[in-house]
């Protein structure tokens, strides 16, 4: 059986990727962990094994040859030789990407008894270092997510209050002034690079404003594209993840929640720095 091809989901947080992996776990086509909040990284953790082989080693660093030697240690670190002339540490390094990927999916495919003569998918919430060599080595689709970055900082701000801690790169030092110019500074070449690219067999723009009102249609669409079948219904039935995730009374609230819950300061920002993006991928400015 040939390896699992990685649907990647390319976005930030609080932008839908839960419901859109709940989604995707939908079809028995698609294989990953499907336990909330869906962040087991097997395609990442290939990478970084791999990328350890390409990587030099740091004079000092806890790990070195005689640690090597003894195999007595929890971690390992990069080949501790630095450049050989034995091999090419970049061609060993996509070796092996390839081949444990290979031997990932073989045993991914085995436990769930995967049918001979079908396409199996593999889905994950990746950075995007890893889409990058993903893509450049391997067959993969890649799903663009994105809710307007308004929406997201409103939901970041309510789960932070919610879990009682700032994530999402918030920081102790952070006003909602200071950290709406960083979220318009991180978002501005995705949503850019969303309006240039169109859709292909091997990658699909989907808003989460349209998972939200439209969701059996975009889940029709996004079937199609995948050629596999998703169930909408079957995504959004779970009640307690709802209660654990959702941040507003329901889904169809989540949606311009930012008219009444961001300071006008903080629009004009977003307005300001994104308003072209905005626009063009069908948000109001």
């Amino acid at each position: 059986m040939s390896s699992l091809i990685p649907i990647m989901v390319r976005t930030f947080g609080r932008t839908g990727s839960t419901l859109l992996m709940q989604i995707l776990g939908t079809s028995d086509q698609v294989l990953f962990e499907k336990q909330y909040p869906f962040e087991h990284r097997y395609l990442t953790y290939v990478y970084n094994m791999s990328r350890m082989i390409r990587t030099r080693a740091k004079a000092g660093a806890e790990w070195d040859n005689d640690l090597l030697f003894q195999s007595k240690s929890d971690t390992i670190g990069p080949l501790p030789y630095g450049t050989t002339d034995i091999i090419d540490n970049e061609k060993l390094s996509s070796y092996v990407f390839s081949g444990l990927w290979e031997q990932f999916s073989r045993s991914m495919c085995e436990t769930h008894e995967c049918a001979y003569g079908r396409d199996y998918f593999y889905a994950e919430k990746v950075p995007a270092e890893v889409a990058h060599y993903a893509n450049e080595h391997m067959k993969c689709k890649n799903i663009f997510l994105l809710r307007d970055p308004r929406d997201e900082m409103v939901s970041i701000m309510s789960f932070n209050e919610k879990r009682g801690f700032r994530s999402f790169g918030w920081t102790d030092d952070d006003t909602d002034i200071s950290y709406a110019e960083k979220m318009c500074n991180n978002r501005r070449y995705f949503m850019q690079h969303m309006h240039k690219a169109e859709d292909s067999a091997r990658r699909i723009n989907v808003r989460y404003e349209d998972l939200i009102n439209n969701g059996p249609e975009e889940v029709e669409r996004l079937s199609e594209w995948a050629g596999v079948t998703m169930n909408y219904e079957g995504a959004v039935g779970n009640n307690d993840i709802q209660k654990i995730h959702m941040t507003s009374k329901d889904s169809a609230s989540s949606v311009e929640r930012w008219r009444n819950e961001l300071s006008n300061e903080v629009q004009n920002i977003f307005t300001r720095e994104l308003g072209e993006e905005l626009s063009n991928l069908g948000y109001a400015v």
